[in-house]
This record gives C-alpha cells, sequence and structure tokens, in this order.
C-alpha cells in the first residue's frame, strides 16, 4: 500500500514538473514575441540608449526586488500556488497594455507591471519546482524548465517574425502575446499541485540571513558582482541594431540565442548533477566574459550571429545551475525565501548596473559597456574558484 501511496505521489511530482514547464513555454512565447522589438518602440516614443536602460533597470530591478518578499510571504503562509498564479496574471495583463503605450513613461509602467509579475512568481515557483524533484536529480529538472522556458523564447520570435511578415503593426503583436500568456494561466490553474514547504516559517520580513550556510553567503555576495556587470539582453539587440539588423530580423536573431539555450539547458542540468554545480558556473562566467569582449569589439553583422549563439550557451549552462546550487544550500522550509533574498539583491544591483550600461553606450560606446561586464564576469569566476567548495553529489554530504 505504501509502495502504491509512493508511486502515486511521485507520478504527481512528475506532473508539477512537465507542467511549470508548459506554463514556462507558453509564457516565454508571449513574451519573447515582443521583448527583442521593445528597443524599437522607446525609439518609437522617442527614447535612446540611456532611457532603454532606465527602463529595463527599472523592469529587472522590480522583478528581483518583489521576489524576495514573495519568496518570504510564501514560507510563511505555507502556500506557493496562489502567489504564482497572481504573478502570471499580471505579467499576461501586461502585454496588451504595452501595445498601447504611446509615450516613454507608459512603456516604463506596463514594463514595471510585467515585471511585477515575474517578481512575485518567480521564488515560489521555484520552490514548488525544487520541492518536486528529488535532490540527486535536481539540476536536471531545473535544467528541464529552463529549456522548456526557452523553447517558448524560441516559438516566440518565430511567430513574431511570421506576424511582422504577414504585415502585421508593431503594436498588434503585442496584442498578439496576451493569447498564449492565457494558455498558462489555464494550465497552471488546472494541473500545477500545490506544495506546501515542510513547515511555516515563523520568521518576519526582513532580508534575513539566519539559518542560511556561510557558503550561500558567499555565493550571494559574488552573484552581486557579477550582477553588476550583467546587463539585460535588451543591450544585445540595441549593438545589434548598430550593424544595421532591421526590425524583422531582430527575432530571428534572438531565435538563435534561445534556440542554443534551450538545447544547451537540459545537459547542463544534468552535468552539473555529475561535475559539480560551481565548477560549471565558473565555466559559464567564463564563457560570459569572452562573448561579451566579443559583442564589444564585433566588425561584421556575421560575428554578431554568432555571439547571440555563444551567448545560448552561457545563460543555458548558468541560470538552472545558479538557481540548483541554491537549492542545495538551503533547507526546504528556507528554500523560497532563500531564492527571494538572492533574487532582491541582484534587483537591487541591476537598477544601477543598466542605469550606467545606457550612460556609459551613450558617452563611450558599446566597447566600454561590455568590457566593464566581461572584466566582472571573470571576477566572480575567481572568487568563486576561492569561496566556494566543489559540489558535493550525495544528499547525506550536502554542502552546508
Amino acid at each position: 500500500m505504501s509502495e502504491e501511496k509512493s508511486a502515486s505521489q511521485d507520478k504527481s511530482l512528475k506532473r508539477n514538473i512537465f507542467s511549470l514547464g508548459l506554463v514556462s513555454l507558453f509564457t516565454d512565447i508571449s513574451s519573447e514575441m515582443v521583448y527583442p522589438l521593445l528597443p524599437d518602440l522607446v525609439k518609437k516614443a522617442g527614447g535612446g540608449s540611456a532611457l532603454l536602460g532606465l527602463i529595463e533597470g527599472v523592469a529587472e530591478a522590480t522583478a528581483n526586488l518583489l521576489r524576495a518578499f514573495s519568496g518570504y510571504l510564501s514560507d510563511r503562509l505555507g502556500k506557493r500556488k496562489q502567489i504564482v498564479f497572481l504573478g502570471y496574471l499580471l505579467g499576461a495583463l501586461a502585454k496588451p497594455l504595452l501595445g498601447l503605450s504611446t509615450i516613454w513613461q507608459m512603456i516604463l509602467g506596463f514594463r514595471f507591471l510585467d515585471r511585477l509579475g515575474k517578481g512575485i512568481r518567480s521564488s515560489p515557483r521555484d520552490a514548488i519546482l525544487a520541492d518536486s524533484s528529488a535532490e540527486a536529480e535536481r539540476g536536471k529538472w531545473f535544467g528541464f524548465h529552463r529549456s522548456m522556458d526557452t523553447l517558448g523564447a524560441v516559438l516566440g520570435p518565430i511567430l513574431a517574425f511570421v506576424l511582422l511578415g504577414l504585415g502585421f503593426k508593431l503594436n498588434h503583436l503585442f496584442f498578439w502575446a496576451f493569447v498564449p500568456a492565457i494558455i498558462a494561466l489555464f494550465i497552471l490553474q488546472l494541473l500545477v499541485k500545490e506544495i506546501a514547504p515542510k513547515k511555516k516559517s515563523q520568521q518576519k520580513f526582513e532580508l534575513n540571513f539566519r539559518g542560511l550556510s556561510r557558503f550561500y553567503h558567499y555565493y550571494l555576495i559574488i552573484s552581486g558582482i557579477f550582477a553588476l556587470g550583467n546587463f539585460p539582453n535588451v543591450f544585445l539587440i540595441l549593438r545589434a541594431k548598430d550593424f544595421e539588423f532591421d526590425t524583422s530580423a531582430l527575432p530571428l536573431l534572438y531565435l538563435v540565442y534561445n534556440l542554443v539555450y534551450s538545447l544547451i539547458a537540459i545537459p547542463a542540468g544534468m552535468l552539473s548533477d555529475r561535475w559539480g554545480r560551481k565548477n560549471l558556473l565558473v565555466f559559464a562566467l567564463v564563457l560570459f566574459a569572452i562573448s561579451y569582449f566579443g559583442f564589444g569589439f564585433a566588425q561584421n553583422p556575421f560575428q554578431i550571429w554568432l555571439l547571440f549563439g555563444l551567448f545560448g550557451i552561457v545563460d543555458g549552462i548558468k541560470e538552472g545551475v545558479q538557481r540548483a546550487l541554491i537549492a542545495d544550500l538551503v533547507p526546504s522550509e528556507k528554500r523560497a525565501s532563500a531564492y527571494g533574498i538572492y533574487y532582491g539583491v541582484i534587483g537591487f544591483l541591476i537598477l544601477p548596473a543598466s542605469s550606467l550600461a545606457g550612460i556609459f553606450w551613450k558617452k563611450w560606446g558599446a566597447i566600454m559597456v561590455f568590457s566593464y561586464g566581461g572584466g566582472l564576469a571573470l571576477l566572480g569566476a575567481f572568487l568563486l574558484l576561492i569561496f566556494l567548495p566543489n559540489q558535493i553529489k550525495s544528499p547525506e554530504n550536502r554542502i552546508r
């Protein structure tokens, strides 16, 4: 009887993982239909690189800072799913509202709403994903989730390219992007099962590091240093426009990045389970630096195509492994809060980083921006090697 119950529970957990993957798939179809077009939308509203940096800085900072509170709230209430649903709902509503934008202040406000939704949903969703996966396979399942997320990011630009080719106007795509976002909400509501933490957190809301290992502290500081040079990908698109890529070609360029990302994410997660997350993350940061230096010193459009592919490898490795490593460092009842603190600290640093990138771009150009980011990535890789231990493979010897 207990074996049947265990098998049923395992099946339910696997359904959660696959369902959350589908939610991310459709959400990213929605988001990536329009993300490569943001520079043109801002330009149409009368803005330039500095304003684009401000908008994206505010948007991404909001997303990450809100993750801190939503993670705490999820642990405090012992609930995940309702908070996740609210976040996805806000993100869905923002898409058609962006399509109505005629001035940059409207773009800022609705982009803020979009990232507000992301900030609310991310920490509790990651906690559901972590608690639905066996520890020995966590890297693989986080890689799977990132792969589904990025598959949506592959399909989104293709759909945008097709619609633009059929004569749809720029603003129309934001309305069409609402459709896959609504599909994601239905999947979440109908198929994802709530998984409460093993016990509710009694901690008051604060960026409190008590109960978290010193290695988590080190990792947080190193990630913060790296975040100061990890700009929103919209700057990669802005760099492509220096080589006269037109609006209809931008979704295809971003498609290359997302396609490579999607193919890399699962193998990278599985490799991190075997080789160690730290080792793979160090490799990713070095590769990040190489790609950023490449963007800065690129000479022709062909190099830009190659660099978008290379950056897809970087993020395909980095994104899932970063989150799986956090799950390894903290117990279940602190997991959503740990994700929240991580995202909150990163979010606090994204706004100055993005704003600086926009100002540097305007004053000194792309070489300065990407050299600065690449240098901080190399510093982050060096600090990881020094301060973080090699990943311990067995659950009994988990990093503490």
